[in-house]
């Protein structure tokens, strides 16, 4: 599955964006929120979801928070009506009351993991999660090269995840394009976050495509 991030769309034109790429097959959007703090970096707010559901119902709205002050911002995205959230695992002590309050609110849940931290940390929680977001790039900024030690890190959840018998969807998330979809899907991705390779490189509905070609 593609999961663009409109984070590197034109936000002049962000409707015109979603659009040409659900012409394009796409059903999920991958929706960066950063608060500031958690990364050096702002991005959208509640209502851009809200209007996200208005404009597109049938279009996943896949929300990645960002943010260290969950007690404010977690909230605020699930009542905006997103389909799935993924916090970090580094931005909170207590992940599994939001796991819990995601599912108690029947939202979709995911945690995210930093390059930085031992993909163990997640094996606790993989029973809770419907999905796994492991970020091939410093979190904070579109445009980053991938960070080929991902690709070990990646094996590792997979490893992880088929010894507890589990069927936990993987997604990567930075430097995504032909070549390194490919190098995750082999390794055990099936989601595939990607923004400038979509957004910044001319049609957009031939980018998608030559995404596509490579995820099967």
């Amino acid at each position: 599955m593609i999961a663009p991030s409109i984070l590197n769309a034109d936000n002049m034109h962000l409707s015109r964006d979603i659009k040409a790429a659900i012409e394009s097959g796409i059903d999920r959007f991958h929706i960066d929120i950063m608060d500031g703090h958690f990364v050096p970096n702002l991005s959208y707010g509640p209502e851009l979801v809200k209007d996200f559901k208005r404009s597109f119902p049938l279009t996943d709205a896949e929300i990645h928070l960002m943010s260290n002050d969950l007690e404010t911002t977690l909230p605020l995205f699930v009542e905006a009506g997103c389909d799935l959230l993924e916090f970090h695992y580094e931005a909170t002590d207590n992940p599994e009351y939001w796991l819990k309050y995601l599912k108690d609110n029947n939202v979709r849940c995911g945690m995210a993991i930093n390059p930085s931290t031992p993909v163990q940390k997640l094996q606790p929680f993989l029973k809770e999660l419907d999905q796994v977001l492991l970020m091939t790039v410093k979190p904070g900024f579109g445009g980053q090269k991938f960070e080929e030690e991902s690709v070990e890190r990646l094996v590792e959840i997979k490893n992880m995840i088929e010894a507890e018998n589990l069927s936990v969807p993987i997604e990567v998330d930075g430097g995504i394009e032909p070549k390194t979809l490919k190098l995750t899907r082999d390794a055990g991705a099936t989601i595939f976050v990607a923004g400038s390779y979509i957004f910044k490189n001319g049609s957009i509905v031939d980018q998608v495509m030559k995404l596509k070609k490579e995820d099967k």
